[in-house]
C-alpha cells in the first residue's frame, strides 16, 4: 500500500481548492464526473448538528453538549479512507437520535444526513439499528480532527469537523467490505426522510423493468448522495437527467467503465470508483445504466418544444 505523506503541514500547503470539472464532449470528461468544490469549507464549521424530520426543522444539538453525552468514549475502528485502524472521540449515533427526536426515529425510513459541500448520502434506519454507528468529534491518536484520502489523483489531508460517522467494524467483515458507504464527513444536519417523498423526482416510472427498479436502488445507494436526478439528490455533483443525461452522449460501455473506474479515464476527477468490495459490480453497473436510461426516456420535454409552444 502506498505510503501516507511523512508531513502534514506540507499536505496542508498542498491542499487547495479543487478546480471544476468542466463537462466537455469529446474530451474525456464527461457530465457524470463531480463538480468540485473545495474538500475544506472555508470558515470555522457550525457548533451545532441540526435535526429535521420529513425536511421540516425540529431542533439542534449544540457540539458541546454532544460531547459531553454519558456514552461518549474512545473506539477503534478500520478507516475506509486511511485503510488501517484508527482511534476517535465518538458518541453513539443512536443515543443522539434519541435526544434529538426520542425513540419515534426507529420506525422511520432513512437518515439523509448533509455536509458542509453538499454532499447527502442517505443511509437505512434499519441500518443503524442492526450495526453499531457512532458520531466521532475529534481523533484519539492525534491532534487534527481529519484523514488522509485519496481525492482529485492525490493523498489530501481532509477535515472531518464539525462531524464524522463512523462504524465499529474491526470484528465485522461485512462492513468493512461496504468500504466508504456510510461514512459522511463534515455532518451539520440529519433529517428523517422517506425515499418517496424527499425523493419524489428520482423515483422510476411507473411500469419500468426491474433492471431499472434495481437501478434505482443501487442509484440511492451509491450516487445520489453526490448527484442529482430531475433535481432530488446531493449537490456536490452533476445533475443526471434533467436538462441533460450522460447517455445524451457517452455510449453505454463508455459509462460502465467510468463507473467502474473513474480515475482510470480521468486520473484528477474526484468522483471514486464504485465500491471495489461489491459482491457483483458488473451487475450494480448495468443496473445503474438501465436506471439512467429509464429517467432519460421519461424526461419531461422542454419548455418550448412542444407544437403548442409550451
Amino acid at each position: 500500500m502506498a505510503r501516507w505523506p511523512a508531513s502534514e503541514s506540507c499536505a496542508r500547503r498542498r491542499h487547495q481548492g479543487f478546480r471544476a470539472l468542466q463537462s466537455v464532449r469529446g474530451a474525456g470528461v464527461v457530465c457524470l464526473g463531480l463538480v468540485l468544490g473545495s474538500a475544506a469549507p472555508a470558515g470555522e464549521p457550525p457548533t451545532a448538528l441540526k435535526f429535521l424530520r420529513h425536511t421540516q426543522a425540529t431542533g439542534e444539538l449544540r457540539l458541546s453538549e454532544l460531547r459531553e453525552m454519558p456514552a461518549a468514549r474512545t473506539i477503534r475502528v478500520f478507516e475506509p479512507y486511511e485503510e488501517r485502524e484508527v482511534a476517535f472521540h465518538a458518541v453513539p449515533l443512536p443515543d443522539v437520535l434519541d435526544a434529538a427526536y426520542s425513540s419515534s426515529w426507529r420506525e422511520e425510513e432513512e437518515l439523509l444526513f448533509t455536509c458542509l459541500d453538499g454532499y447527502q448520502p442517505g443511509i437505512p434506519v434499519a441500518r443503524v439499528l442492526a450495526h453499531s454507528a457512532w458520531l466521532a468529534f475529534g481523533r484519539a491518536d492525534q491532534d487534527d480532527f481529519a484523514v488522509w484520502k485519496h481525492e482529485s489523483g492525490r493523498r489530501q489531508w481532509i477535515p472531518l469537523a464539525p462531524l464524522y460517522l463512523v462504524w465499529e467494524n474491526l470484528s465485522n467483515a461485512q462492513l468493512r467490505d461496504d468500504g466508504d458507504y456510510g461514512w459522511p464527513y463534515q455532518l451539520t444536519a440529519i433529517d428523517l426522510v422517506r425515499t418517496r417523498d424527499r425523493f419524489p423526482n428520482m423515483l422510476p416510472p411507473e411500469g419500468a423493468s426491474r433492471r431499472a427498479q434495481a437501478g434505482f436502488r443501487e442509484f440511492r445507494a451509491h450516487c445520489s448522495r453526490c448527484h442529482r436526478i430531475n433535481g432530488d439528490g446531493g449537490t456536490i455533483g452533476q445533475e443526471l437527467n434533467d436538462p441533460v443525461s450522460p447517455l445524451d452522449y457517452r455510449d453505454s460501455d463508455w459509462l460502465a467503465r467510468w463507473i467502474s473506474d473513474p480515475r482510470a479515464v480521468n486520473p484528477e476527477t474526484r468522483m471514486p470508483p464504485l465500491n471495489l468490495a461489491l459482491a457483483d459490480r458488473e451487475r450494480v453497473i448495468r443496473d445503474i445504466l438501465e436506471y439512467l436510461e429509464t429517467m432519460a426516456a421519461a424526461r419531461p420535454e422542454p419548455r418550448g418544444s412542444r407544437p403548442d409552444g409550451r
